[in-house]
C-alpha cells in the first residue's frame, strides 16, 4: 500500500481562528440572490463540463482568457491535478518548508518525493540558495505557497521572476489562496510572459466562500488546454459554480472585507509585537503566525475562552486567523494574560 501524508482536518467548536475562513457569512442581499438561484437549477441535469459561465465571471474579474482558466473543487484539487499531470513515481516535487501541507498529501498520493527548502523563520528566503539547492536535487516540479502559508511572508513579482527564469524547463506553481490580502502584485500578470508558470486562486478564502470549494488554475492557453483534456468531467456542481457567478458580481463589497480585515491584521500585529514572551511575524495574508517557547501555556489559555487557533505540533509555532474586531479584541485578551502568565 502507497504511504500517504495525511492531511489533519481543523476542529469546528467555539471561537475557529485556525482555518483561515471568514468570521463572516455572506450578506443577506447576496444570500437571497443565491436563493432565487437555486429555485430555477435544473438539478436533474448534470453540471456544465465546459463550466463556460463561471470562468467568463472569473476572467471578466480578473483581466483574463477564458481559454487560460480551469475551475475546480477548491484550489486543493487543482493542486492535486497538476500535480497528478506532471509527477509521479520517483519525481520530486520542490517546494519551502513550511508551506501548505496538502502539497505533501498530494506528491505522495502520486508517489512523488517532496524535497524541501527550510525559510527563514519569518517566511523569507535565500533564492540564490534555494534556487541552487533545487538544481542540484534535479526538481521535476516547483509549489509554494504565496503569501506562505503558515509564515504570511509574499514574495514580490520580481522574486517570482528570478524562480520562473531559473527553472524554464519545469512547472513552476504559485498557490496564492491568499493574495487579496497582499499589497504585492499576483503572478496571474506573468502567465503568457513565463509558459512554466500555473497559478492558483480560490473564492474560499477573501470571498467568504470556503463551504462552496470553488477554486481555479491560470496558466498560458496551450498549457490550459492540455490540462482541461485530462481533468475529471464534472469536478464543479452546478450550484457552486451558480454561486461563485453571483458573489463575483459582488466583488467590490468583498473589497471592502478585504480592507477591514487588512486593517485588523496591521493593528493586531501592532500589538503583539510588543509581547516578550511571543515572537510574531508580519503577514501579507489574513492570519499571523507566532511562535513561544511556552505555547502550551498559550493553548490552554485559549482553550479556556473557547478559542481555537491552529497549533504545529512538534514546534513551538502556531497561527491565529484574523477575524471580527471584536474577535480580535478576545485573542488580545487572551495573549496579555498569557503575558501576565508566564
Amino acid at each position: 500500500m502507497k504511504k500517504i501524508t495525511t492531511y489533519e482536518s481543523p476542529r469546528n467548536a467555539g471561537l475557529l481562528l485556525n482555518a483561515n475562513e471568514l468570521s463572516s457569512n455572506l450578506p443577506k442581499k447576496i444570500r437571497a440572490e443565491i436563493s432565487e438561484a437555486v429555485m430555477t437549477t435544473d438539478f436533474n441535469r448534470y453540471p456544465d463540463p465546459s463550466q463556460k459561465e463561471v470562468l467568463e465571471a472569473y476572467a471578466k474579474m480578473q483581466g483574463l482568457k477564458e481559454s487560460q482558466l480551469l475551475a475546480g473543487n477548491g484550489s486543493d484539487q487543482m493542486l492535486g491535478h497538476v500535480i497528478c499531470y506532471f509527477l509521479g513515481h520517483g519525481k520530486k516535487l520542490y517546494t519551502f518548508a513550511p508551506d501548505f501541507s496538502m502539497y505533501d498529501y498530494y506528491a505522495s498520493s502520486y508517489e512523488a518525493e517532496t524535497v524541501k527548502f527550510r525559510t527563514e523563520e519569518d517566511g523569507s528566503a535565500d533564492l540564490n540558495a534555494f534556487i541552487g539547492r533545487g538544481k542540484e536535487v534535479n526538481a521535476d516540479m516547483i509549489m509554494f505557497s504565496n503569501p506562505n502559508n503558515p509564515t504570511g511572508h509574499c514574495f514580490d513579482l520580481n522574486e517570482i521572476r528570478t524562480i520562473l527564469s531559473a527553472f524554464p524547463d519545469i512547472p513552476v506553481v504559485v498557490d496564492e489562496a491568499y493574495m487579496e490580502f497582499s499589497a504585492k502584485e499576483s503572478a496571474l500578470s506573468l502567465i503568457e510572459e513565463y509558459r512554466n508558470l500555473y497559478v492558483t486562486r480560490t473564492l474560499s478564502k477573501a470571498y467568504g466562500l470556503a463551504g462552496i470549494r470553488l477554486g481555479f488554475m491560470a496558466s498560458a492557453e496551450e498549457n490550459m488546454k492540455k490540462l482541461k483534456g485530462s481533468f475529471v468531467p464534472y469536478a464543479v456542481n452546478t450550484l457552486t459554480m451558480k454561486i461563485g457567478v453571483i458573489a463575483m458580481a459582488h466583488a467590490a463589497e468583498t473589497g471592502d472585507v478585504i480592507r477591514e480585515i487588512v486593517n485588523e491584521r496591521e493593528r493586531v500585529y501592532g500589538e503583539v509585537k510588543k509581547m516578550k514572551n511571543l515572537k510574531f511575524y508580519p503577514s501579507e495574508a489574513n492570519f499571523l503566525y507566532g511562535r513561544s517557547a511556552a505555547k502550551e501555556v498559550l493553548l490552554k489559555l485559549m482553550d479556556e475562552e473557547q478559542i481555537v487557533i491552529r497549533n504545529y505540533a512538534g514546534s513551538d509555532a502556531f497561527r491565529i486567523t484574523i477575524g471580527k474586531k471584536e474577535e480580535n479584541d478576545r485573542i488580545l485578551a487572551v495573549l496579555r494574560k498569557f503575558e501576565e502568565t508566564v
